[in-house]
């Protein structure tokens, strides 16, 4: 069996990024190095690293459809994100059925500080 246990994203915001991953998605942070560098952590041992690249810019992120996902056990628990980013600061629009060409799904999308687009939602629809 093989088991996807880490990725790494490139940022041109180390600090924003990690900061809002604390906060929406309560990852931990296990290391820093500056703010160039970030190692997080879920409560199922996922590691993601975040990592400082000069050539990206709000104007030169990443490519087309790129975006993480932290999929959700229900469609309350979307709300509940949505809700948190809200009260954050953060920008969303509502949460709304998406269809994307497999099943269907229950979320929206949002852009994280940093460059990096995140997606919540739920199969449980």
């Amino acid at each position: 069996m093989h088991i996807l246990n880490h990725a790494n994203l490139t940022t041109y915001d180390v600090p924003a990024l990690q900061a809002f991953l604390e906060h929406i998605f309560d990852l931990r942070t296990l290391e820093t190095r500056g703010d160039k560098f970030a190692i997080l952590q879920d409560a199922k041992g996922f590691l993601l690293a975040l990592m400082f690249d000069k050539h990206m810019s709000p104007e030169h992120g990443y490519p087309g459809f790129f975006h993480v996902g932290f999929l959700q056990d229900s469609r309350s628990s979307v709300e509940d994100r949505h809700i948190a980013l809200a009260a954050a600061g953060y920008e969303a629009p509502a949460p709304a059925m998406l269809q994307r060409g497999g099943p269907p799904t229950y979320g929206f999308y949002c852009n994280a500080p940093g460059g990096v687009t995140v997606e919540v939602s739920t199969m449980n629809v």
